[in-house]
């Protein structure tokens, strides 16, 4: 009987002892954090017409706002003169204009090593008025270095010719 009581003990306390290892394991994996260096594909970096469209549907959310909040006026203009050295549009934004399928016409012009050229048609919709309307964006690119790597910086500026 004496040997039947050992075995259980034994069993008992080796089996909590197991149970309180893996509950520790258990907790250091969620806590442990894991780096992953994922190499950037170089179509993320050199879709230019993602990122013109992007920049357009932005002078667009600015020159909304600009109407909307008119005391933020001399900060807007600020920011939209980054994307355009002249207004691009020339009507009055209202709270109800949309911009709405931004496309790019016809191939990239490369106009030197550094800037390129392409056309964007869009459509602009308000209850008033639906009218298409076009725009060129100019790509400036350069490679700059940061903490020893290499990076392609892209700037895009808006004008009609």
């Amino acid at each position: 009987m004496r040997y039947i009581v050992y075995i259980l003990i034994f069993v008992f306390v080796f089996s909590c002892k197991n149970e309180s290892v893996n509950k520790l394991e258990s907790v250091d994996l969620e806590n442990e954090v894991v780096e992953i260096d994922k190499p950037i594909e170089v179509s993320e970096i050199h879709n230019f017409e993602t990122l013109s469209a992007q920049k357009l549907s932005e002078y667009f959310d600015l020159l909304k706002l600009k109407s909307q909040h008119p005391d933020f006026e001399e900060d807007i203009v600020a920011q939209l003169k980054g994307y355009a050295s002249e207004p691009i549009f020339s009507f009055k934004i209202n709270d109800d204009f949309e911009i709405k399928n931004i496309r790019s016409m016809g191939e990239q012009i490369k106009k030197a090593d550094t800037l390129s050229k392409l056309q964007f048609m869009f459509d602009i919709d308000s209850k008033f008025v639906k009218m298409k309307d076009s725009v060129f964006a100019y790509i400036s690119s350069k490679t700059i270095v940061v903490d020893g790597k290499e990076l392609k910086s892209n700037k895009v500026r808006f004008s009609r010719e």
